[in-house]
C-alpha cells in the first residue's frame, strides 16, 4: 500500500495540467462567506489575479457552450481566468483521484453522482461559502443525489438525465414493426425481444441492442424487473426479481441480440448506433444533441422502455464542484453559483439540449426534438423509490456499481455464473452498509 501511494504521488506531481489555481499574489485568512443564493451575482471580494483550472468532458457541444459562459464571466470579472481542460470521461475518476492524492486537485470539475459518491470528502462544503438552504430551494428535490453527500452540499447540478430507449426508425419501418404509441401501450420485455429479432431479420441492421454500460444504464432493467442492489437488510441482487433481470439480460447476449463487445472490450455504443447497424440503444437524454447533429443516413427516435413488473428510469446528471485546498475555493464557488443560475443554466440546457434540474427552468422551449424530450420526461416521472435508495448512499457507487462493471463481463464470457455475481455484489453491499451504519 505504501509503495502504491508513493507511486500515485509521484505520478501526480507530473500532472501539472490539473493544478487547481494560481495567483501572482495571495491573500491570507479564511474565505468570506458570500451569503448569496444561487441566483445572486458572484463576487469574490478581491481584485487579485486568479487562474483556475476546470476539468471537463463532453458528450456533444457542451464545451462550446461552457466556454462561451466562461468568456462572459471573464468579462464581468477580468481578474478571474478559467482554463477549461477537456479530458475523456473514462479518465475522469483516475485523474481526479490521483490529483487529489498528490495535493494538486483542480479548482473546478464537472462531475456526476458517481463523482460525488467517490470523492465527496475532497470537495468543498458549500455551506462555508454561501447560503445552502437558499441554494437547495432552487432545485428539484429528486436531484439531491447529484449534489449532496448526506446533508452536505458539495456540488451544484447543471443538468438532469433519464435513461431510456433510442431506436432506429428507418430499420423498424423497414421491418414493419411499430413502437409503442404512448405510456399506456408499452412492450413487455419479451415483446421487445421479439421486436428486436424481427428488426434484425427484416430491417437491414446487424445488431438488436446496445446498452451503454453494465452499471448505471443496465440498472434501469434491474429496477423494471422489480429488483434493486440493496434493501433494508443489505444486498438484494440475489432476490428473485433481481435474478430475473440478470438472466434476461444474459440471454440477450447469449442470443446475439445485445452487443457484447460494448461491455467486454469497450466498443463505443454511440458510434455503433450512428453506423445505422443497430436497432435500439439503451442510453439517455444526453445523446439527443449528439444524434440530432451527427445522424444523417437514417431516421431515429425515442420510444418507451419495456415494462417488467413496473416501469422505471434511472435519473442521472452532471454537476460542477470545487475542491478543498486549492487556495481559491471562494472564487470557484462564486463561479459555480453564477454559471448555474437561472439565465446561464437556461442557455446551457437549451443549447446543449439538456433537461434542467432548476425549478425555474422547467419550461425551456427546445429548438428541436421536443417529442423525444417528452418521452424521456415521462420515463423519469416513473422512477421507482428503490433507485433513490441505491444512489443516495455516499460512497456506494465505488462498491456496487464498480462490482457490476467488473463482474458483468465475466458473466457474459461464461467464466462467472449470474448467481455468483449476485452473491459477490450482495456481500460487498452488506459490508458497505454495515461499515456505514445502514445495517447493524
Amino acid at each position: 500500500m505504501k509503495k502504491l501511494l508513493a507511486c500515485m504521488l509521484a505520478v501526480c506531481m507530473t500532472l501539472t495540467v490539473l493544478a487547481g489555481c494560481s495567483s501572482p499574489s495571495s491573500s491570507s485568512g479564511a474565505p468570506a462567506v458570500s451569503g448569496a443564493g444561487n441566483s445572486a451575482p458572484a463576487t469574490s471580494g478581491t481584485d487579485k489575479e486568479i487562474v483556475m483550472d476546470m476539468i471537463w468532458w463532453t458528450d456533444g457541444n457542451e464545451t462550446v457552450v461552457m466556454q462561451e459562459l466562461i468568456d462572459e464571466y471573464h468579462e464581468l470579472h477580468p481578474n478571474i481566468t478559467i482554463n477549461l481542460q477537456e479530458i475523456a470521461f473514462s479518465d475522469l475518476d483516475t485523474k481526479l483521484q490521483m490529483a487529489i492524492a498528490g495535493g494538486e486537485a483542480p479548482a473546478l470539475s464537472r462531475g456526476t453522482e458517481s463523482t460525488v459518491s467517490r470523492m465527496h470528502e475532497a470537495m468543498v462544503d458549500f455551506a462555508d461559502y454561501t447560503d445552502v438552504e437558499a441554494l437547495k430551494s432552487e432545485y428539484l428535490e429528486s436531484v439531491d443525489y447529484l449534489y449532496k453527500s448526506g446533508d452536505t452540499v458539495v456540488a451544484v447540478p447543471t443538468e438532469v438525465t433519464a435513461n431510456g430507449l433510442i431506436y432506429n426508425k428507418t430499420a423498424f419501418a423497414a421491418a414493419n414493426v411499430e413502437v409503442p404509441s404512448g405510456p399506456d401501450d408499452i412492450w413487455t420485455w419479451d415483446e421487445f425481444r421479439e421486436a428486436l429479432q424481427t428488426v434484425m431479420e427484416k430491417g437491414g441492421v446487424k445488431y438488436g441492442l446496445v446498452i451503454d454500460n453494465p452499471s448505471h444504464r443496465w440498472s434501469t432493467m434491474l429496477y423494471e424487473f422489480g429488483g434493486s442492489l440493496s434493501n433494508a437488510e443489505g444486498g438484494n441482487l440475489s432476490s428473485e426479481e433481481s435474478m430475473n433481470a440478470i438472466r434476461f439480460t444474459k440471454q440477450l447476449f447469449d442470443d446475439k441480440i445485445a452487443v457484447s463487445s460494448i461491455w467486454l472490450s469497450g466498443e463505443d455504443p454511440n458510434n455503433l448506433f450512428r453506423s445505422g447497424q443497430v436497432a435500439a440503444h439503451l442510453s439517455g437524454t444526453w445523446m439527443i444533441q449528439n444524434y440530432d447533429e451527427n445522424i444523417k443516413d437514417f431516421e431515429w427516435g425515442v420510444t418507451y422502455m419495456p415494462i417488467g413488473t413496473t416501469r422505471s428510469s434511472v435519473p442521472g446528471g452532471k454537476n460542477i464542484t470545487a475542491f478543498k485546498g486549492t487556495g481559491c475555493e471562494q472564487e470557484a464557488v462564486d463561479f459555480i453559483l453564477w454559471v448555474t443560475a437561472q439565465e446561464q443554466n437556461e442557455k446551457y440546457c437549451k443549447e446543449c439540449l439538456f433537461v434542467s434540474p432548476r425549478k425555474d427552468n422547467a419550461a425551456i422551449e427546445y429548438p428541436v426534438r421536443a417529442e423525444e424530450f417528452a418521452i424521456f420526461a415521462d420515463e423519469l416521472a416513473n422512477t421507482v423509490p428503490e433507485v433513490g435508495v441505491d444512489f443516495s448512499m455516499p460512497g456506494y457507487a465505488a462498491v456496487g456499481f464498480t462490482d457490476l462493471q467488473n463482474l458483468w463481463p465475466e458473466v457474459i464470457a461464461g467464466s462467472l455464473s449470474p448467481e455468483d455475481m449476485a452473491a459477490q455484489v450482495d456481500a460487498d453491499t452488506l459490508e458497505f452498509m454495515q461499515e456505514n451504519g445502514y445495517v447493524k
